[in-house]
């Protein structure tokens, strides 16, 4: 069924009380597609979008992603406890023999640097470490960014010859996806986006079925791992911190990472790592 409003997957218990979690959820995404038995939900999840961008553009030369896959996420870094940090995106999927996906799951279009920005810099990163195979980025899009959509559903990018409108021999590109006018649509794909939206809590497809369930099953453990509790812990309080005390040390700290330009992931995520050592929160019992 459709619902006005967002519904989560369920609450995480922390101390200062419960936190809804919702599908798109960055560090549970992280967290579910670290392990292996939610990497074919994945590969459903993604297919169903190229399918639904093939039957838009069926000049595309995006083809779906069919071979033995691997899946790398960026949960691990988050709890690392070295200090360091990697500016690898979120989700890759390396499908064998055929190349990379990079999976970006975006809550929200107004950020610094913009999406537009941001994207571009790890599209060159993907491509310089793809060794000449196909580096594709697909960017879902909780809120419409319009410099990149221009108020279409789908826009993709890929480098073109000026002259000749011929494109590049390597193929990779750029995807953005409006989850909001996509999931307008009577199909998978557009059942897909309400779910990620929060939207739906009934599925009538069996492939949106499948992926509920992958995330439903990954929730049970999500809430359960101390691990998870202690990040987002520290999560809130960066936050609760930073509306408290406007002078406060970590806020300092964030605007001046702000000045490098990294976006808001990419500093909490710095903030996490850096407090590792020092924080009894991310501290294993």
């Amino acid at each position: 069924m459709l619902t006005n409003d967002k519904t989560p997957l369920g609450y995480v218990e922390l101390p200062g009380g419960s936190k809804a979690i919702y599908p798109m959820n960055d560090i549970f995404l992280t967290f579910t597609f670290e392990d292996a038995a939610h990497w074919e939900a994945l590969r459903i999840a993604v297919n169903l979008i190229i399918d639904a961008y093939i039957r838009a553009n069926s000049a595309t030369m995006l083809k779906p992603i069919m071979g033995n896959i691997k899946v790398r996420t960026q949960f691990k870094h988050l709890l690392s406890t070295d200090g360091k940090t990697t500016r690898d995106q979120d989700i890759k999927i390396t499908d064998e023999g055929a190349g990379v996906s990079y999976i970006e799951f975006q809550n929200r279009a107004n950020t610094n640097p913009p999406v537009e920005i941001r994207s571009v810099e790890y599209f060159g990163l993907g491509i310089g470490h793809s060794r000449g195979k196909i580096a594709n980025q697909m960017w879902l899009l909780a809120e419409d960014v319009e410099p990149v959509l221009n108020q279409g559903t789908f826009a993709r990018y890929i480098l073109n010859d000026e002259v000749t409108g011929n494109a590049h021999p390597n193929g990779s590109g750029i995807m953005y996806i409006s989850l909001a006018k996509l999931s307008q649509e009577d199909s998978p794909a557009g059942e897909l986006a309400q779910f990620l939206l929060g939207k739906i809590s009934m599925y009538k497809f069996d492939d949106v079925k499948k992926i509920a369930t992958a995330f439903n099953t990954s929730f049970d453990a999500f809430k359960a791992d101390k691990e998870v509790a202690r990040m987002l812990t520290l999560a809130e309080r960066y936050i609760d911190e930073g509306e408290a005390r406007g002078e406060a040390n970590i806020l300092n700290k964030a605007k001046e990472l702000q000045k490098t330009g990294l976006s808001a992931e990419d500093i909490l995520r710095l903030l996490i790592n850096e407090s590792n050592e020092q924080n009894p929160l991310l501290t294993s019992n």
